[in-house]
């Protein structure tokens, strides 16, 4: 394992080891998330993880509409069963690791509502 699949490790850790109640939730202004770069989940409560993603601005991601917010609905979850998890990055981060951590993270737990899964060399 390289340092950059163990920094994907830790921070999926970090983001699926957040209580489900302490995750922001979703609403119309999603002002429970930070306006700062960093990767983020899209989790239900009994169905765990259904979408991973990194963003150089959470809160305006989800503003501008997020496709696991409509497929959500449309697979007919209640909102309230439906909230973000989120591990701050440095914009640093962010442009120079972000791609690749990502599809590791995507690659490793293939969540349903991320549309397609790198592959890995």
């Amino acid at each position: 394992m390289n340092e950059l699949e163990a920094q994907a490790r830790e921070m999926l850790q970090a983001l699926l080891s957040v209580p489900f109640e302490s995750c922001a939730s979703i609403t119309r202004k999603f002002y429970g998330l930070p306006i700062t770069p960093g990767l983020y989940a899209v989790r239900h409560r009994e169905h765990g993880l259904l979408y991973l993603g990194k963003t150089k601005k959470l809160r305006d991601r989800f503003r501008g509409g997020h496709k696991a917010c409509t497929w959500s609905w449309l697979d007919d979850h209640d909102h309230r069963n439906i909230a973000v998890s989120f591990v701050p990055l440095t914009m640093m981060d962010v442009l120079k690791l972000g791609d690749e951590l990502e599809g590791i993270l995507i690659h490793a737990t293939q969540p349903p509502y991320n549309a397609r899964y790198p592959s890995r060399d």
